[in-house]
């Protein structure tokens, strides 16, 4: 069978072009099959049980070893000290006063003294009126009981006689008797005998 040249023409350029498709899809081919695939990092979070914390936890306390209970010191022994007796009260006794004046006269250069029966009216009355003159006169106040050899015993033998029953002293450092009322005193008379002995005044009076 003769072919035109034209249709020669034709079929030789449909060949050449089919010839170049293919070649064109093989290569294609091995270039997608040879490409590496891309390396991606992946970083890993501190998640689960494996995870260090960010903030490093502190260390648990070291127990302590319980050691022996320390043995409570025992208090020192308290020491009652004795006061220190006042030279003026040291002297009155050294002058045969008995107790309770000296020690009034420890702490006051004038002191009242009164002596009564606690069995007597007449005497509660006195009584009551030298111990408000003491009060007034701002000194001390000493009852004594005519009846207490405790009481006046050291003056019954001072004196050599019985004492008054009422009767009131007053009394200035050392032991001297300034002032001496036998019998009733109203508190105003007391007051100011006081007041007189504790300015240097003297007088023994007897009523």
């Amino acid at each position: 069978m003769t072919v035109s040249p034209p249709v020669r023409i034709a079929a030789i350029v449909g060949l050449l072009a089919a010839l170049a498709l293919g070649v064109g899809f093989m290569l294609m081919g091995h270039g997608s099959g040879s490409a590496a695939p891309a390396h991606v990092a992946i970083k890993h979070h501190p998640f689960g049980s494996g995870a260090k914390s960010a903030t490093p936890a502190k260390p648990a306390a070291k127990p302590t070893t319980p050691g022996k209970a320390s043995t409570p010191t025992k208090p020192a022994p308290v020491v009652h000290t004795v006061p220190a007796r006042p030279a003026a009260e040291s002297a009155a006794l050294a002058a045969g006063l008995p107790a309770k004046i000296a020690h009034a006269l420890g702490q006051s250069r004038v002191v009242v003294v009164e002596f009564s029966n606690p069995t007597s009216e007449v005497d509660a009355i006195a009584f009551a009126e030298a111990k408000a003159g003491a009060a007034l006169g701002g000194v001390p106040f000493v009852p004594l009981n005519v009846l207490s050899q405790a009481d006046v015993g050291a003056l019954t033998d001072q004196f050599g006689q019985t004492l008054p029953d009422p009767g009131l002293f007053i009394y200035t450092r050392p032991a001297k008797i300034t002032f001496r009322f036998d019998g009733f005193v109203d508190k105003e008379t007391v007051a100011q005998a006081a007041h007189n002995a504790a300015v240097g005044l003297t007088s023994v009076t007897s009523g």
